[in-house]
């Protein structure tokens, strides 16, 4: 993804015998999740018409709770796979036909949801296409290299914009505001026709915000969290770490915050993915400031930090923990770099932990999970496999994509947290290019 997140790209490093994995997780979500009860709508905030968006963005919304409106498979039954032919870093979301939309090296692909088929392919011109997300009229946004680009349902370019770095994939309000952070700290707002309505600076990468009814809130470096009003105006930042350096030459997206998801009663989680002191050129980094364990934080939303998760195991070097998608009852449950899913409450007390048994040697990080109206939670691995889990943590069922590790390109075949489709049918992609359908309950 941008991304990592783009979030909403996972970049597995290994430096002096360690392998750091950081991914870019999490985007932000077109449409406003709280602007219906059920979180499945999303509103034209000018002419008041609803459109029925199932799953338009990564973690289903503009808060990132990643909660569904239907059910998902109980079984780990494939229905369909369709190998796009391009590798991938990016998360799959659901166009405005429920079909599936993913940014792929080279290209945008939309797949057919029923039969597997590509239906359209955009082609970037070599650059790697970040998560996509969906506007209520099924404008397809995503960014490609320094570019953002608006696509119409059916494929053709309507325009791009050149944010001047390379860019974090887009989010779109509720008024049809684009909004995308970038690498070097510039954050764009763009209308509708890819007019700059304003910008904003800061001094480390910053990404795309996730978007509440009023305010945008940005992860960025180093571990700082950003507060803007929707007209560009700085509110407030939070340093929950206190006041870091901003280290010169470092690999694109170090050090930042993840994507923030926002709890029904405004409070502000998000997650953070420390990096070794290290430059991109492989030289080391004197005095080192940077926490080497990533932690889980809740800021108010005036900027308070409320409290922080931190990792419970002996061995935490490195620790990521993801922002975490949110229950119907406030539970954040939330993937780590520790083959690990936490539910946690929202006081920041662990409620379970999930094991899934596996360990460093296979790239161990579980993603947030995608959260079904049954309860049922689905989580992707780096190791190429997808959990079923039951709302006590139990499991209900896996699936192995049986390649683990991309040997030829020193990566991890990841799936990526999966959207559902309004008839619970769910689906993922992988680092290879293949996507999969998973069966829904019942059919």
């Amino acid at each position: 993804m941008s991304r990592l997140r783009d979030g909403r790209t996972f970049i597995v490093f290994m430096t002096l015998g360690l392998i750091v994995i950081l991914f870019s997780t999490l985007a932000a979500g077109c449409g406003n999740g709280d602007t219906a009860s059920n979180g499945d709508q999303t509103q034209d905030g000018d002419n008041g018409k609803v459109a029925l968006l199932t799953w338009p963005t990564i973690y289903r919304d503009a808060r990132h709770t990643g909660r569904s409106a239907s059910s998902g498979p109980s079984s780990a039954d494939i229905k369909w796979t369709c190998d796009a032919g391009s590798d991938t870093w990016s998360w799959a979301v659901l166009g405005r036909d429920g079909d599936v939309i993913c940014g792929f090296m080279g290209k945008v692909a939309s797949v057919d949801a029923e039969s597997g088929g590509i239906k359209w392919e955009f082609s970037t011109g070599g650059e790697r296409a970040t998560s996509c997300c969906i506007a209520g009229d099924g404008t397809v946004y995503t960014s490609a290299g320094s570019n953002i680009y608006a696509l119409t349902p059916e494929g053709s370019q309507k325009w791009s914009y050149d944010v001047g770095g390379e860019a974090d994939e887009p989010a779109v309000d509720l008024d049809g505001t684009v909004y995308a952070g970038s690498v070097g700290g510039r954050l764009v707002a763009l209308s509708g026709d890819g007019a700059l309505k304003w910008d904003a600076q800061v001094s480390g990468d910053i990404r795309t915000p996730t978007i509440s009814r009023d305010a945008l809130y940005c992860g960025a470096s180093p571990l700082v969290l950003y507060a803007f009003d929707k007209e560009g105006v700085a509110l407030w930042e939070a340093r929950p770490e206190g006041d870091l350096p901003v280290y010169e030459g470092m690999t694109e997206w170090a050090n930042t915050l993840d994507y923030a998801s926002i709890g029904d009663d405004g409070t502000i989680y998000v997650g953070s993915f420390p990096y070794p002191g290290i430059t991109a050129t492989g030289q080391m980094i004197a005095d080192y400031a940077i926490p080497t364990m990533g932690r889980l934080y809740a800021i108010s939303p005036q900027g308070q930090l409320r409290w922080k998760y931190e990792c419970p195991y002996q061995d935490c070097t490195y620790f990521n923990i993801h922002t975490p998608s949110i229950g119907r009852d406030g539970t954040l449950y939330a993937g780590t770099s520790h083959w690990r899913v936490l539910a946690i409450d929202p006081d920041g007390n662990l409620i379970w932990e999930f094991n899934t048994g596996e360990g460093q040697s296979v790239c161990p990080s579980v993603f947030s999970p995608s959260i079904a109206k049954d309860g049922l939670l689905y989580a992707a691995t780096t190791s190429g496999k997808m959990f079923c889990l039951n709302p006590d943590g139990t499991e209900k069922w896996r699936y192995d994509s049986g390649t683990p590790w991309l040997a030829d390109k020193s990566r991890s075949n990841n799936l990526t947290p999966p959207p559902l489709g309004e008839d619970g049918t769910l689906f993922t992609v992988q680092a290879d290019g293949k996507v999969y359908a998973f069966k829904a309950a019942g059919e």
